[in-house]
């Protein structure tokens, strides 16, 4: 027990993030005190969430994302409150539109810019929200000033910790994912047929998830646009490979092969001739298909390890993309959602003079615009909720109990172990309790003022509580009456519009879309929700596709293929007429063709 507590707190990886990230907020909090910064907590969450991201490339779209926003959300609010600050309620309608858009847009884009769309509407609820309260046009630039610089200072101090303590090299998601890669070839080609599905599910739901993290890093760092397009094309290497390897596998399991023959095969790095006694020791049939397809994928396994780019993604029939799923009712529901949340907490506030119901409508504006970036995000209620608790008792601590011994040193020193202690769990945590140390950290400087002259007084301190929770339970009651869908609706809703597309383009154009993107992107979406009829549809598509455009096919031919595409896994299987013409192609020629034979395998498997 002891050896495995020692293990957990010695972690070098998740050590050096968590000092990383303590020592940018206590640099934050210091110097905001001897600056006596009225913005402290804006600085620290600033520099938290920067530093979350874990690695300098990431830190840098951030940062920028981050600064872009908030100028953009500052300008906003001094264009509106010029014009509308002589009523409450017209100056609240406005701030709400702006943030209502704002999410709007943040909900159709991905990456960094809907990152960018969502720190506009937290700009507008932290910032423009509090103008209402005190309408004093004089203070108005100075107020929205203030909280550019504090942003501004939160990413400098963000920076200079990374620079102290450096981060890893910015191909290090990247090295992972390649080495994630070669074990999951060596694992698949050894593994038992009923292992086989698992370790699939968990290669492509491992790179369709992880994207994100390895773009950033690569379009983030330092290195030339040459340098970042060869380590883009590795990672779709990465995932090309792998999905060649499923192909293999697949095909070897539909021509009888056994472990011992894998095993060999392996042994050979997959390399086979017309010499080996290898087919006929198996007994195998197929054998030079199998040729064919064994020693492209040993070809294209040694360029792997020893070539910066493996594949040619000129050719659509490579993956060379991850896909973003949204359409016009995702972007109108969430606009719509943030209206009404957003509005009824401004009722409360003005109409039934909530005095602490401007934290409540602080929190729901910075809580949606951020769900609205993050596609799903809202499952994650409960941690928000549990994380106001977490970083609420942490708050206590060092406002109520450390602060008032008078020591600067102990209250820097506690502050330091709490924001360790949540950060290296961060990073260490593979659980829900992931987002809520995230939200602990982001939140809890917030929650009790940190500057020279902090206060003590608790009755506030809980109202302030009391209020983050309301508006996590106005957005819960927003979603319960607009609810939410789940992505892989919207999915499926695409991948319709596609089949449609492809059923109704003209006979030698290519379709507008990559489907292998899709089919990638889609499938750990549907494996989640365990809707093997849908996983089926894509797959058989991917091979039609592929077999539309690589082979040629007669109009009656083609039309009867392209007919099959909206189909049913049963009805596919007992369509005669398809299976038939399937089987002769199969049949017709001497060497059998690939592509025919992959689908004949997905109708009779």
């Amino acid at each position: 027990m002891l050896t495995s507590w020692l293990r957990q707190w010695t972690n070098p990886e998740s050590a050096t993030f968590a000092l990383r990230l303590a020592l940018a907020l206590l640099l934050t909090w210091t110097l905001s005190l001897l600056m006596d910064s009225r913005s402290t907590g804006t600085a620290m969450m600033t520099a938290a969430i920067i530093q979350i991201t874990g690695s300098s490339g990431a830190s840098f779209k951030k940062s920028l994302a981050r600064f872009t926003g908030t100028i953009v959300g500052g300008i906003y609010i001094l264009l509106v409150a010029s014009v509308t600050l002589i009523d409450a309620w017209l100056y609240n309608s406005f701030i709400i539109l702006g943030i209502v858009v704002s999410l709007g847009i943040a909900s159709y884009f991905h990456r960094r810019i809907a990152y960018m769309f969502a720190v506009v509407g937290i700009t507008l609820a932290l910032a423009g929200f509090p103008v209402a309260a005190d309408a004093d046009m004089s203070n108005l630039f100075d107020h929205v000033q203030l909280r550019c610089v504090a942003i501004s200072f939160g990413i400098l101090m963000s920076m200079i910790a990374g620079f102290i303590i450096p981060y890893a090299d910015d191909a290090k998601e990247l090295r992972s994912i390649k080495t994630y890669t070669h074990k999951f070839i060596d694992d698949l080609f050894q593994a038992e047929e009923s292992k086989e599905t698992k370790l699939i599910r968990g290669f492509l739901s491992l790179v369709s998830n992880k994207w994100l993290a390895v773009d950033d890093e690569i379009y983030g760092s330092t290195a030339n646009k040459d340098r970042k397009q060869k380590r883009r094309s590795v990672f779709y290497d990465c995932i090309n490979l792998g999905v060649q390897a499923i192909a293999l596998r697949k095909l070897g399991d539909a021509i009888g092969f056994t472990q011992d023959a894998w095993q060999e095969l392996k042994q050979q790095s997959f390399k086979l001739n017309d010499e080996s006694d290898f087919v006929s020791r198996f007994e195998l049939s197929e054998y030079e298909l199998l040729m064919e397809k064994a020693s492209e994928f040993s070809v294209n396994l040694a360029a792997f390890s020893h070539q910066e780019t493996v594949f040619d993604y000129k050719q659509s029939k490579y993956i060379n993309d991850i896909d973003h799923f949204t359409d016009g009712y995702l972007v109108l529901s969430n606009m719509l959602r943030a209206a009404l949340a957003l509005f009824m907490l401004s009722f409360m506030w003005i109409e039934l003079q909530w005095s602490d119901g401007m934290g409540a409508i602080i929190m729901a504006g910075m809580v949606i615009s951020v769900y609205a970036a993050n596609p799903g995000a809202e499952g994650a209620f409960s941690t928000n909720v549990y994380a106001q608790f977490v970083a609420g008792l942490f708050a206590f601590f060092v406002n109520f109990i450390v602060m008032p011994i008078g020591s600067p040193l102990l209250t820097f020193a506690a502050g330091f172990a709490g924001y360790y202690v949540m950060a290296y769990w961060f990073w260490q945590s593979k659980s829900l309790l992931k987002v809520v140390l995230m939200v602990s950290l982001f939140s809890w400087s917030n929650m009790v003022p940190l500057g020279a002259s902090p206060s003590f007084d608790f009755a506030q301190f809980l109202n302030t509580l009391v209020a983050n929770l309301v508006g996590l339970f106005a957005l819960w009651m927003a979603y319960q009456i607009i609810p939410s869908r789940k992505t892989s609706t919207i999915v499926k809703k695409r991948f319709m519009n596609m089949l449609n597309r492809l059923k109704n383009k003209p006979e030698g154009e290519k379709a507008k879309i990559n489907v292998n993107n899709l089919v990638l992107s889609s499938y750990s979406y549907l494996i989640d929700e365990s809707d093997e009829e849908s996983v089926f549809t894509l797959i058989y598509t991917r091979a039609l596709v592929r077999l539309l455009e690589e082979e040629k096919v007669d109009g009656a031919e083609r039309t009867l293929l392209l007919a099959s595409l909206d189909s049913g896994k049963a009805a596919l299987k007992s369509n005669k007429e398809l299976i038939t013409l399937v089987n002769s192609k199969i049949n017709a020629d001497s060497k059998l063709n690939y592509n025919w034979f992959n689908l004949s395998k997905l109708l009779v498997a």
